[in-house]
């Protein structure tokens, strides 16, 4: 796991702050969100680094996506097959992002991430949803950085 320092955007959704600080640290421009399927395309591409970028209490994947699984293990068996990135970064609310191959985030997933159900309105499947960030998570992810 490396770590690297970003502004976030002034945005009222953090998650959208976080990414688009992280564009910005790599001179992309963004004016608007994309909302890329996780198994279609990566939040930020470098190079050869095709990031998905998570902040605090991200979804893994929408619940519409996890092909019917209920469980934890299957719905991480669904997106580990099928996700389009190569790396991982979580950035936090202070401008550090941590970024993890798919290995790292599994183990930064079944640390942090809980199953939830989707609203009724938006199908009611099951899905992963990180907790809140926490001093707990701050201090894991810097101990393994």
């Amino acid at each position: 796991m490396t770590t690297f320092n970003f502004a976030p955007t002034a945005n009222n959704n953090h998650g959208i702050a976080v990414e688009w600080g992280i564009c910005e640290k790599y001179s992309i421009q963004r004016t608007a969100h994309d909302h890329v399927a996780y198994n279609m395309g990566s939040d930020v591409v470098v190079g050869e680094k095709h990031m998905s970028v998570k902040a605090s209490k991200f979804t893994l994947m929408s619940g519409s996506l996890c092909e019917g699984q209920t469980t934890f293990d299957g719905i991480w068996n669904v997106y580990e097959k099928n996700v389009a990135s190569n790396t991982f970064v979580y950035g936090t609310k202070d401008g550090k992002a941590y970024e993890m191959s798919l290995d790292e985030f599994k183990t930064f997933v079944y640390t942090f991430c809980t199953l939830e159900r989707e609203s009724e309105k938006n199908g009611g499947a099951m899905k992963i949803r990180c907790r809140a960030e926490s001093k707990k998570m701050l201090n894991w992810l810097a101990e393994r950085a």
